[in-house]
C-alpha cells in the first residue's frame, strides 16, 4: 500500500510550545492510515503557517500544531482515513497483539486540549 500511518499526541510537558522532532509522544488522540494523498490537509496547515514541519524522511516525518487547528479534524474525521486499515500481503508486523488495525479517535481526550495547546503529529511512510 502506498499510504501513510498517522498519529496525533499530546506532549508529556503540557505543550506550552511547540514539539521539536526529539520530543516525546504524550497520550495519543487519534490514528489512522492514509492513502498517499493523505497528508495534504496537514501540508495545507503548514503552508498557510498553522503547523510546523519537523522534518524528517518518512521513518518517521514529524509536524506540530496548535489543538485550535488540528482538534477540528479529529473531532470532525475531517481527513482521509481509510476505516479498517489495509495490510498488503507480505507485511511484516512486530507484534500483531498491539497492531490497532483501524482508525481511532479519543474524541474526549481531544476535546480536552487547550487551543493554545502544541500536539505532536507522527508520520510513517507506509510504502
Amino acid at each position: 500500500m502506498l499510504g501513510w500511518h498517522v498519529s496525533v499526541y499530546r506532549q508529556p510537558d503540557g505543550g506550552h510550545s511547540p514539539a521539536t522532532f526529539e520530543s516525546l509522544e504524550g497520550a495519543r488522540l487519534a490514528v489512522w492510515q492514509t492513502d498517499v494523498d493523505g497528508l495534504d490537509w496537514l501540508i495545507e496547515l503548514a503552508n498557510q503557517g498553522k503547523a510546523i514541519d519537523l522534518g524528517g524522511n518518512g521513518y518517521p516525518s514529524r509536524f506540530t500544531a496548535r489543538a485550535e487547528h488540528l482538534v477540528p479534524h479529529i473531532v470532525s474525521g475531517s481527513f482521509p482515513a481509510n476505516e479498517t486499515w489495509i495490510i498488503p500481503e507480505g507485511s511484516f508486523i512486530p507484534d500483531p497483539t498491539a497492531y490497532v488495525g483501524k482508525t481511532q479517535i479519543d474524541r474526549d481526550g481531544a476535546e480536552q486540549c487547550r487551543s493554545d495547546e502544541w500536539l505532536l503529529v507522527v508520520v510513517w511512510d507506509e510504502s
